[in-house]
């Protein structure tokens, strides 16, 4: 989102950022959280999830560095709705919504890229919603792991692949389905050459997006 910001900008930015170290499982912000921050990722991963009275989990996203989340936090009657907590030793730039207002009302022209951050990340939720709906387990995750690779994903050097830091534990909560059913599914994409497994299933490998996606739309 910041990639074309003038030079100036981000230094004005930067003057009211500033970044925290955190141990692993600590929380960044909570939903009663008072301070209007956005978070950036710099170093480790941190986990934006919810939980209901029950105690059950569901995990939004697993974010990874150079990742921006609580981008909300810029419009002031907007209520948090979920937790943040490191999954690892991390580092977080912490930037005040306030901050970040304040340079946008001074260069108008600075919100496109807002946006169209927003927009991205608002089509892909609403293509989420409508799979949950209507879609199958296996059509469901085809176009999470597809939304994934677009929002998160690393490029492998040298191939057309995307590699995610996502474990069948993360999927399962993010999709509201048993860890065994997300295995079976992971095998079976395995098994059709879309996708491949590494570091004790603690990431996935994406081999064929445009197969992915024929499966995310047709199952």
């Amino acid at each position: 989102m910041f990639g074309e910001w003038p030079e100036e900008c981000l230094t004005e930015l930067s003057q009211s950022a500033r970044i925290h170290g955190y141990r692993r499982g600590a929380q960044l912000a909570a939903r009663e959280d008072q301070r209007r921050d956005i978070l950036l990722v710099v170093s480790g991963s941190i986990e934006v999830a919810a939980a209901n009275a029950a105690g059950d989990k569901y995990i939004q996203s697993v974010l990874h560095p150079g990742q921006l989340t609580r981008l909300m936090q810029v419009l002031d009657d907007v209520q948090p709705r979920f937790t943040y907590h490191a999954r690892e030793s991390s580092e977080i730039i912490h930037i005040p919504g306030e901050a970040l207002n304040r340079i946008l009302d001074a260069r108008p022209e600075l919100w496109k890229g807002v946006a169209q951050f927003v927009l991205r990340r608002f089509y892909l939720s609403v293509e989420l919603l409508h799979n949950h709906a209507l879609g199958s387990v296996r059509q469901r995750m085809a176009t999470m792991l597809a939304n994934l690779g677009n929002r998160y994903g690393e490029e492998v050097p040298g191939s057309s692949m995307t590699e995610l830091r996502v474990s069948q534990s993360d999927l399962a909560d993010m999709l509201g389905v048993s860890r065994q059913t997300i295995g079976k599914e992971l095998a079976r994409l395995r098994d059709e050459g879309i996708l491949g497994f590494s570091a004790g299933y603690r990431r996935i490998t994406l081999h064929d997006i445009p197969k992915l996606l024929s499966v995310a739309a047709d199952g």
